[in-house]
């Protein structure tokens, strides 16, 4: 007896009018197009699902899958209700600050700051197992979103992500 693989829908995680929304925000910028924009919120749905499910598992997303996120973030309202919803708690961002030690950037939060954050981590092998996660969590990879030269410097985007200056 065979099991049919169930692909998950980004779409089933935000309301309709929350989906349009934050596609319309993401088409502010000029270089995406409504398909694009869909594609990266969609993709970005699935990378904080699988985080939100995955506490424990150190994920980056791509520079374009970042792009969404952070959309989706800086809509407040929108983004805490998705995060209290699904995962009842915050999904937190917390940058890493340039020249800081590795200890003062974490917040006072213990589950964010014990969260398994480490600011050495990062680049490939973190987009590698981030790719990995989502497709094992049920979602369909766009490829063209999570290309391996476009790895954003964000990891643990389920409890803080840390932007490390280039």
């Amino acid at each position: 007896m065979s099991t049919a693989l169930v692909i998950r829908d980004p779409k089933a995680y935000v309301t309709p009018d929350v989906w349009e929304r934050e596609v319309a925000l993401l088409l502010r910028n000029p270089e995406n197009t409504r398909e694009l924009a869909e594609a990266k919120f969609g993709q970005a749905i699935a990378y904080l699902v699988t985080c939100g499910e995955n506490p424990g598992l150190l994920m980056g997303p791509s520079k374009q899958v970042d792009e969404a996120w952070h959309s989706f973030m800086l809509d407040s309202i929108p983004y805490h209700h998705f995060t209290s919803r699904h995962f009842g708690r915050y999904i937190h961002h917390v940058p890493e600050l340039p020249g800081a030690a590795s200890g003062v950037q974490r917040v006072g939060d213990d589950k964010a700051s014990l969260d398994g954050h480490d600011l050495k981590t990062g680049g490939p092998l973190v987009l590698e197992q981030t790719i990995k996660a989502i497709r094992v969590a049920g979602f369909e990879v766009e490829p063209d979103l999570w290309g391996m030269a476009e790895a954003a410097d964000c990891n643990q985007c389920h409890a803080g992500c840390h932007d490390s200056p280039k």
